[in-house]
């Protein structure tokens, strides 16, 4: 009785704070007795256990429905009382869910989740016409579910279905609510003092209607509430029935809901559409619910007994329909799911693309807490499918990951794919890292990843994860340090330049000339051009014509400053420049992929194009160099001035210091001993012919699909591991790349090397000046030694020789 006197009765409802009201339209406000206000829950307060709702977090938002009692209303108040028990007693997922409530002498307050009527949506959605009519028939859909709930198992008659007792929560699912005039089919109907109501009676309950109380009226359980469903449909796409009469135009009405919207207002009510025979005959083929937005949200309700295979399929086809779903149904109803699906079903990483797609439209801590955890525990799995789902969707979510789960949580995982054994894994880790580079650190990108750079560009089997190898070190190269840049640069695209396949050399030329800004003019004079210049006479004429292109635009560079010395500085400004400005820097398919595909594409459509004479056959070392007279053809450098040698020992530290180990032409020395660790890849079956038809097929799809379009050239190519990667230019300094392919040791190699300085670009012909000397000194030792063999006599059987035989 307290809250008789209480002079604020919303006090009453201890657990939340009532906050602004809603201001309803006009033509609603008259057609219910309730007013609409947000309100929140207290920090402090707990959901009563009869509400059988989870607690919610403190910044849960609902709503609240109140009625009051005023002087003459003393009949609406009693409405509001029924409504009252009926929203209490009846549970539903497509009713309004009770949360809490207070019902006194003075109000009746109703506390359920957020949501806004129905009208005020359909006005407020920004949903083109598609998305509309999609959105309109679940949401008939979920009412007609409602009301044959209400009708068959509750035996009850809702009495009351328009546009104003209908609302729609965020998800853009649609509630059914106002329960005031609810009563059992037998008991009699409780009289409705709004007079706006009169317009959706149905004829046997007017007097003035089909069926008067003269006649012998039958009637059915669903009759009313069939008829009223009618009435709502007319609204939905027509505005507030203005009276009974209007209902005979359909309007607005879709062609493929005419039919069951005429059987619901059928005069006689035993022959009216029950809600479950109107929802059987719209799901019909060719029927307003027979839609694809419709099977997927009854799919998602019913997911748990569905098997593996059905899931599959399901989420493979769900991430092209979510551009016809609403964004608001999209984000509280279907992200929800997929996201327990993920976590407590079996829907494998199916569930991924569909799953990050819809994970854009969360705000940035949303996506912090539900994705990237899935993120995260995804690139620990060992699943192949998994691994080459998120690489390839890698695009989707890259922004919302921080440098520091790159670092310490995603990266080490991802490396493991430049081990895999399946190319296509291996490629698309190449590919991942364009994305990543930006955000690894110096170790990562620096150390780490070039040493996975090295041997895959120098030992992998496939062509084209050679070639996209060189494309993926160009594009990340403003992100390399720039104090190792310059020489991991000069290193690498050389090295690629003299791969046996042809478009990994195409590449080497485009990526050089793409990052002419990271040379020094010296470097371009010493070491750029020469190594350009030897693909001016290579067998495949793109090759070349790509070629003679580049060496213009670096002797263009060289010439302009020969005639402006003072723009040296400026041409020479990101050499150890970092942070650079990567406006131009697009998406992998870019410069490089671009210009190879379309090489590529050429291979396939030009005609056979004469190559220059003598020279059919992949590149290779002179025929005057072979293996066997190598080793006597080696020599020592010539000393060099103290200066130069102390910088180059400076310079040695350095490399230790950072984990590197070059020289000038014998650099990424420390990943030997990774190699080792390697599993052997299974040698693939080649042919040496490099001819046009060798690459005709690779123009059957885009680089990404390499692994298909290449399936046959593969074949046609020797291995880069059993490849003369020097091409001729042999020097007495051991290759970085032929230690990674050879498992040679390098100690007593670089005992004798020691304080020898090599700029990396002597001809191999230079290496031949004093092999005389050279032949008579090592003959001269090993005649030493038979001598002393033959002098010492032979050892008999068991006997060790000591050093005490003499006694």
């Amino acid at each position: 009785m307290w809250g008789f006197f209480s002079k604020d009765p919303s006090k009453d409802l201890v657990n939340f704070e009532i906050q602004e009201q809603i201001q309803l339209d006009p033509l609603i406000q008259e057609r219910s007795i309730w007013n609409l206000n947000n309100c929140k829950r207290k920090s402090s307060s707990v959901l009563p256990v009869a509400s059988a709702q989870p607690q919610q977090n403190q910044d849960s938002l609902y709503s609240v429905f109140s009625c009051h009692l005023r002087q003459g209303q003393e009949n609406l108040f009693q409405s509001a009382k029924n409504g009252f028990k009926r929203t209490k007693m009846l549970r539903h997922p497509n009713m309004l869910m009770f949360q809490d409530g207070v019902e006194n002498d003075k109000s009746v307050f109703i506390v359920t989740e957020r949501v806004q009527p129905l009208l005020t949506y359909l006005k407020e959605s920004k949903e083109n016409d598609a998305q509309r009519l999609n959105e309109i028939s679940w949401g008939l859909y979920q009412i007609a579910t409602a009301l044959n709930f209400i009708n068959s198992d509750c035996k009850l008659v809702h009495n009351n279905v328009n546009i104003s007792s209908i609302f729609v929560n965020r998800a853009g699912e649609w509630k059914l609510f106002s329960f005031e005039y609810t009563h059992g089919i037998q008991d009699q109907s409780p009289y409705k003092y709004l007079t706006s109501l009169d317009c959706y009676t149905p004829p046997e309950k007017s007097p003035l209607g089909g069926y008067n109380s003269n006649q012998n009226n039958r009637p059915t359980e669903s009759g009313v509430d069939s008829w009223t469903l009618g009435c709502l449909i007319w609204e939905i796409f027509n505005g507030i029935l203005p009276n009974t009469n209007a209902l005979k135009n359909p309007g607005q009405i879709p062609k493929s809901l005419v039919q069951a919207y005429m059987s619901l207002l059928n005069p006689m009510p035993e022959k009216r559409l029950t809600p479950a025979k109107f929802i059987s005959l719209c799901r019909q083929s060719g029927g307003f619910m027979n839609n694809h937005f419709v099977d997927t949200l009854l799919f998602l309700e019913e997911i748990q007994i569905k098997d593996a295979n059905e899931k599959t399929k399901f989420f493979t086809e769900l991430t092209q329909k979510l551009d016809d779903f609403p964004g608001q149904l999209c984000l509280f109803k279907i992200l929800p799911q997929l996201l327990q699906a993920y976590e407590f079903g079996n829907a494998g990483s199916s569930v991924l693309a569909p799953l990050f797609k819809l994970g854009k439209l969360l705000d940035e801590a949303e996506y912090q807490k539900k994705i990237i955890p899935v993120v995260v525990k995804l690139f620990s799995s060992t699943d192949r499918t998994t691994r080459m789902r998120l690489l390839s969707q890698l695009h989707l979510f890259v922004e919302h990951l921080s440098a520091s789960i790159i670092n310490d949580q995603i990266f080490p995982h991802i490396c493991l794919g430049f081990n895999d054994s399946n190319p296509a894994i291996r490629e698309s880790t190449i590919r991942s890292m364009v994305l990543l580079a930006p955000k690894l650190n110096y170790n990562n990108i620096n150390v780490e990843l070039m040493k996975h750079f090295a041997r895959l560009q120098a030992q992998d089997d496939q062509g084209m994860i050679r070639t996209n190898t060189t494309v993926c070190i160009g594009k990340i190269a403003p992100y390399i340090n720039p104090q190792l840049r310059q020489r991991i640069l000069l290193s690498a695209f050389p090295k690629s330049m003299r791969d046996p396949f042809p478009l990994a050399r195409l590449s080497g030329i485009i990526a050089l000339a793409n990052t002419d800004r990271f040379y020094t003019l010296k470097d371009i004079a010493t070491k750029v051009l020469p190594s350009i210049c030897c693909l001016t006479v290579d067998p495949e004429k793109d090759v070349r014509d790509e070629a003679f292109k580049t060496v213009k635009q670096f002797l263009q560079k060289l010439e302009k400053v020969s005639e402006q010395p003072e723009l040296a500085l400026e041409l020479e400004k990101d050499v150890q420049s970092c942070n650079l400005d990567l406006k131009n820097e697009t998406s992998w398919t870019s410069w490089a992929m671009t210009s190879l595909s379309s090489k590529m594409t050429g291979y396939k459509t030009k005609n056979q194009q004469p190559s220059i004479a003598l020279n059919t056959q992949p590149l290779g070392p002179p025929p005057a160099l072979t293996t066997s007279n190598k080793t006597e053809e080696k020599k020592e450098k010539k000393e060099e001035s103290k200066p130069v040698v102390a910088e180059q020992e400076t310079k040695q530290i350095e490399d230790r210091n950072t984990g590197w180990n070059f020289d000038e032409d014998n650099d990424w020395k420390d990943l030997e001993d990774d190699d080792e660790q390697m599993e052997p890849l299974e040698p693939v079956q080649v042919k040496p012919n490099l001819s046009t038809k060798s690459t005709s097929n690779a123009s059957k799809s885009d680089w990404s699909e390499w692994n298909n379009s290449f399936e046959d050239d593969s074949n046609q190519l020797p291995k880069a591991s059993s490849y003369n990667w020097s091409s001729g230019n042999q020097t007495n300094e051991e290759d970085v790349f032929n230690n990674l392919v050879k498992d040679v040791k390098l100690s007593d190699k670089k005992e004798t090397k020691k304080g020898a300085v090599s700029d990396g670009w002597d001809d191999w012909s230079d290496n031949l000046k004093d092999n005389k000397d050279s032949k008579k000194q090592e003959r001269s030792v090993k005649q030493a030694e038979n001598r002393q063999k033959q002098t010492a006599g032979p050892l008999k059987l068991g006997q060790k020789k000591s050093n005490f035989d003499m006694f």
